[in-house]
């Protein structure tokens, strides 16, 4: 495992084998992470996500939130 000392990483976390976790990153709560991924700097992986093998997730992103503008059907706009 390569985790930069910056990322915030919580104690329930899963992280598999050969796993690369750049500068900045949140990873909460439950989260699973499959050996071989590898998360660039600032992504924030929200609780309760599951990252199979040898993912490739890259700067910035966010995982397992619901998108800010994504409209249901009956919500007022």
């Amino acid at each position: 495992m390569d985790i930069h000392n910056t990322v915030i990483l919580n104690s329930n976390a899963q992280i598999g084998k050969n796993v690369k976790i750049g500068p900045y990153t949140v990873i909460e709560d439950d989260v699973i992470i499959g050996d071989g991924c590898e998360i660039g700097s600032s992504a924030l992986i929200a609780a309760g996500t599951r990252i199979g093998k040898n993912c490739r997730i890259f700067h910035g992103a966010v995982l397992g939130t619901i998108p800010q503008d994504l409209k249901f059907g009956g919500e007022i706009t």
